[in-house]
């Protein structure tokens, strides 16, 4: 019986997760398939309902759900309970099982250009359930972090959070005080400012000022590949870190639990290089 996975989020159609994960069934020889859930918010808790009870075997959880997801679980696995974020659910005859691959994926981003984390300063930018699973990554190696976004207050409550569980100093601020923000080492942007903003506005949130304090830029949005954040940072002679990469990695971990099979990752970074606009 051909077992079903998908994406959940909203909106999803533009998503490239089913690409990756349909082309590594296809290669493993695995009888099954990957498809496209788009639930509006008023639908979901009736969806996640179903999902016990329907022949779907796995999740992979996008916006903007990955943070509201949790409380819809049977259980939920220590880093995503820690993250307090699940990008990954498993069915397990009918009891759904959360988990967190982003915090894996963004180190592992991180990781081509920084292969030791351990003391970098990173600022991130956003508070969301992405930046939570990052921050979480980051500061499970040892990293030194700050966290800006719009909403000062999300970024204080994340700061204090990660601050008691890892016993160090995460620095808070809002996004309109970055460009005051120390040097560092890396800045990622991992907020959803290329989907909320006007173009304009979001270049003078984010300004050269800003890029030119950190060796190294990684963006996580994948649609442009080459955000404005980035062409900035490519005029500066920055090394960039494009938000495929992060894709790709938790995608390869997500695949194998849905699996219990190694992933063909290179098969996996061939196909959504191909269909990355």
């Amino acid at each position: 019986m051909t077992k079903n996975f998908g994406i959940l989020a909203y909106p999803a159609k533009h998503s490239l997760s089913p690409v990756m994960h349909n082309a590594a069934f296809r290669e493993l020889n695995i009888d099954a398939q990957f498809g496209v859930f788009e639930i509006s918010e008023n639908e979901f808790s009736d969806f996640i309902e179903r999902v016990k009870h329907e022949p779907i075997s796995g999740l992979a959880v996008s916006l903007p759900y990955k943070e509201n997801i949790v409380f819809q679980l049977n259980k939920v696995g220590g880093d995503a309970k820690k993250i307090a974020a699940v990008n990954t659910v498993v069915n397990k005859g009918g009891f759904l099982y959360g988990y967190n691959t982003d915090f894996i994926g963004s180190n592992m981003a991180l990781n081509e250009v920084e292969p030791d984390l351990k003391d970098k300063k990173v600022t991130i930018l956003g508070a969301g359930g992405a930046s939570r699973a990052i921050c979480y990554g980051l500061l499970k190696e040892g990293a030194k972090v700050s966290i800006y976004n719009r909403t000062k207050k999300r970024a204080e409550n994340l700061a204090k959070e990660f601050s008691k569980m890892f016993e160090t100093e995460v620095k808070s601020g809002d996004l309109k005080e970055i460009v005051k923000c120390e040097k560092g080492d890396i800045l990622i942007q991992a907020s959803s400012i290329w989907l909320t903003s006007s173009k304009i506005d979001a270049e003078l949130q984010i300004p050269a000022g800003l890029v030119e304090k950190f060796d190294t830029i990684m963006d996580i949005v994948y649609s442009p590949l080459i955000t404005p954040l980035l062409k900035t940072a490519k005029k500066l002679n920055k090394r960039v870190i494009t938000g495929d990469k992060m894709l790709l990695y938790q995608a390869v971990s997500q695949f194998e639990l849905f699996t219990n099979e190694k992933a063909p990752i290179k098969l996996m970074q061939k196909v959504l290089r191909e269909n990355i606009h």
